[in-house]
């Protein structure tokens, strides 16, 4: 921020989604924005994540959707380089080999019919029977009866915001701590944001990504903004003695088994309607670990490290919120990834800073447009 309390665009929210548009808003565009984070960066979801760049799985989209993510992670793949080099942070961005088991011959057939649509639109993935599967010496269950073999991306998520943070500020991005708690508007036009202190930041464009706590602003946007945070929480484990680190992480509808590059082994997770408290409990611990034992039994074995939980901001539809807010003109939202907010920081971030800086976007951001809820509204 200039000492007059201006700024090119202002963003609330300084977790992965603000950093990442500010960040290519700079690099891309020449605009330097100021960063309004309430608590510091990276103190939610962007920092809590587990940090594993997936498209398929677990929780399942459409190949729409799933086309997306993928973009997203090719986009992570592009720009890794060039984000470590400028923020002077390693975070540790690298494959994974991961395993889906089947545990029951529904479940096979299951995994098994997925690969065809999977291969269609260029994942590679690879069945492994029950004999390949044992050869790999992996944590997996004795009882699984095949697996579907990926090798997909993953990075340190706390590291990776800061990353985003650092480069930012290296381009002029300005960085604040304040609450914000309104937006400016002349006419139909947003022009800054109000701040709890009394202070006003006028800028050219306004960008809310503050996670699940926009669903706080719908006064500022004039619409309903559906998201509800939703907590997970993952635990850090240590290999037990004797035993060495998975080399292949463990996805099953039940649970995760996910070997870090930088020596922690997450396993998770829960998806908690808990309001806003961000505190992990020994009820979620117990349960994960319950749940993970039946895929990987070692983990029985395996000491607890830490345990930790974050808010996802979760949309009804399971899909982002991403573009211009209907009815004022230069106020944009990025919010409601869900699971999937590591996965998408790069791509959203530069479709949200094409659209601020020349008010339309080369990625199609079209299906997960505000308007889709305002309109509802």
């Amino acid at each position: 921020m200039t000492t007059n309390g201006t700024a090119e665009v202002v963003v609330v929210g300084g977790g992965v989604m603000g950093c990442s548009t500010a960040w290519f808003l700079a690099a891309d565009h020449g605009i330097r924005s100021v960063i309004v984070e309430r608590d510091a960066v990276a103190s939610g979801a962007s920092g809590g994540a587990a940090g594993e760049l997936g498209a398929v799985g677990r929780h399942r989209y459409s190949i729409e959707y799933t086309r997306f993510l993928l973009e997203g992670i090719r986009m992570h793949t592009e720009v890794a380089e060039t984000l470590v080099a400028e923020s002077g942070v390693d975070y540790l961005f690298s494959d994974i080999p991961i395993l889906r088991p089947a545990l029951d011959e529904e479940e096979a057939r299951d995994l098994q019919g997925q690969m065809g649509w999977q291969r269609e639109i260029g994942i590679d993935v690879e069945w492994l029977d029950e004999t390949q599967v044992r050869s790999l010496g992996t944590w997996l269950t004795e009882d699984a009866l095949g697996a579907a073999y990926t090798i997909e991306k993953q990075l340190e998520a706390y590291p990776f915001a800061i990353a985003l943070a650092q480069a930012c500020e290296r381009r002029g991005v300005s960085i604040r701590t304040a609450e914000v708690n309104g937006v400016l508007r002349d006419g139909e036009r947003a022009c800054g944001v109000t701040l709890a202190s009394g202070e006003r930041i006028e800028a050219g464009a306004v960008l809310v990504a503050n996670g699940p706590w926009s669903q706080h602003t719908a006064e500022w946007l004039g619409m309903e903004v559906p998201v509800v945070p939703l907590r997970g929480q993952i635990v850090h484990l240590s290999p037990p003695d004797g035993v060495p680190m998975p080399a292949h992480s463990i996805f099953h509808e039940t649970g995760y088994v996910l070997p870090k590059a930088g020596g922690d082994l997450l396993v998770g997770t829960t998806e908690e309607l808990a309001g806003f408290d961000p505190y992990p409990t020994m009820e979620a611990q117990n349960g994960i670990l319950e749940a993970v034992i039946r895929i990987a039994p070692n983990v029985l074995d395996a000491p607890i490290r830490d345990l930790t939980a974050c808010l996802r901001p979760y949309s009804p539809d399971q899909m982002p919120i991403l573009g211009a807010v209907p009815g004022t003109e230069s106020l944009y939202l990025s919010t409601g990834h869900g699971y999937k907010g590591i996965t998408l920081a790069i791509i959203s971030g530069k479709a949200m800073a094409q659209q601020i800086a020349n008010g339309k976007s080369d990625i199609d951001i079209s299906p997960f447009s505000p308007a889709r809820f305002a309109e509802a509204s």
